[in-house]
């Protein structure tokens, strides 16, 4: 596994050499065949399993369907949902095996020019990441901004789900990653080259946005022969550690891992706070970070500092004078704290630096650094780790008057 790792940091330089070349004149590679030819590919997924002692890869993808093959009327209304999209799965002993397999069943060249990206199911992950990435890696229309995704469970069956809104499932997923991920707070977009970066970097662990299958609500307007009773949602991060993937973040500890690593600046991000049997929201609208490593006596430690601006609606009767803000910020600042802490935690529970402080470390102290060697996973989970954060609020929301509503008239 290690050497593998190694062979794939050696190549690092030149895949991202073999990427940029990509992105550069990938946009006339296909212009030797005609477009009625070719089965343009959204959205991809990977799975992988053992049978009987053999390996077995699953390859699905989701192809968009020409509007000539449906009725006017069906394809107007297609063109803007996950109907649009149609699924083709293939398996084989080897990855390539399996896209051959589904590639068969088309009648048309699959194109991926286009894709928005890739799904890893949990089991690939989990027993296959480096080679899977490899393989991307060496593949001719593979993007560098090509998004990755890690699913809960198996990867084909997220895209059967088809996605929650009115739109192709592939634009759902790539919008939300380039630009609802970090600002919501729910998760963290990553893309191709910058996963391959951190998942051959040595000095820090990877992470990739989660997406599972969720429960939806019944729709009067869905035909009852064909209900749609799942959906899937982008919600928290897979952790991998030396390659492969080990744990899952949840959605309080994917705020933290943003705090820590992030700076941001489109929030708001929405923190529940409680004070004197009170809950209020605190909407996190920008933050910044720094994380300091500290060598002294052969000890490693880490002072963090995270300073936070956001709003509080005043809701549930709350009314805030410059004094009560003033008391506010420290119950603020420690929910934050106490966030940022269980994140460090959990990353220390799996031995892998997601959050990048020992990437800080190398950076800063180089000699220190190298000489732990092997052992710098080690070094993080034992460092101390000081956190302090500084919440202000900028704004209540309040209306300068109160809001005063006429009586009925009786």
């Amino acid at each position: 596994m290690n050497k593998l790792l190694k062979k794939l940091r050696f190549k690092n330089i030149g895949i991202f050499s073999i990427l940029l070349s990509l992105l550069l004149f990938c946009s006339g590679c296909w212009s030797n065949k005609e477009v009625e030819t070719l089965a343009f590919v959204t959205l991809s997924s990977y799975d992988y399993t053992q049978i009987n002692g053999q390996d077995v890869w699953t390859a699905a993808t989701l192809i968009l369907k020409p509007q000539g093959s449906q009725g006017q009327d069906e394809g107007k209304k297609s063109s803007l949902s996950g109907n649009a999209e149609q699924l083709v799965t293939g398996q084989g002993p080897t990855m390539q095996d399996a896209i051959r397999n589904y590639s068969a069943k088309l009648s048309t060249v699959p194109f991926y020019g286009y894709t928005t990206g890739t799904i890893i199911g949990e089991e690939a992950a989990k027993k296959k990441a480096p080679e899977m990435i490899e393989h991307r890696a060496r593949f001719p229309q593979t993007r560098p901004r090509d998004i990755f995704l890690v699913a809960k469970g198996e990867a084909k069956e997220i895209l059967k789900t088809r996605g929650t809104m009115n739109q192709l499932f592939s634009a759902e997923v790539s919008q939300f990653i380039d630009l609802k991920a970090t600002n919501t707070g729910k998760s963290y977009g990553m893309y191709f080259y910058k996963f391959v970066s951190w998942l051959t970097s040595n000095d820090r662990d990877a992470v990739l946005p989660q997406i599972k299958i969720i429960p939806l609500e019944s729709d009067n307007k869905e035909s009852e022969a064909n209900p749609k009773t799942e959906g899937s949602i982008i919600e928290g991060l897979g952790v991998f550690q030396a390659g492969h993937l080990v744990g899952w973040l949840d959605e309080e500890q994917t705020i933290g891992f943003l705090l820590l690593t992030q700076k941001i600046n489109k929030g708001p991000i929405s923190i529940p706070v409680q004070k004197d049997g009170t809950m209020f929201n605190y909407f996190l609208s920008s933050s910044t970070y720094k994380v300091k490593p500290v060598v002294s006596n052969e000890e490693i430690s880490y002072q963090v500092t995270i300073q936070t601006k956001g709003e509080i609606d005043e809701n549930n009767g709350l009314r805030l004078t410059k004094e009560d803000i003033e008391q506010l910020e420290p119950v603020i600042s420690e929910k934050l704290k106490k966030i940022a802490t269980a994140t460090v935690k959990q990353a220390k529970t799996y031995k892998a630096d997601f959050l990048g402080f020992s990437e800080k470390l190398h950076h800063k102290d180089p000699k220190t650094f190298h000489a732990l060697g092997s052992e710098w996973r080690e070094a993080f989970v034992n460092a101390q780790v000081e956190i302090n954060v500084k919440a202000k609020i900028i704004s209540t929301g309040r209306l300068k008057e109160e809001l005063e509503v006429n009586p009925p008239n009786e």
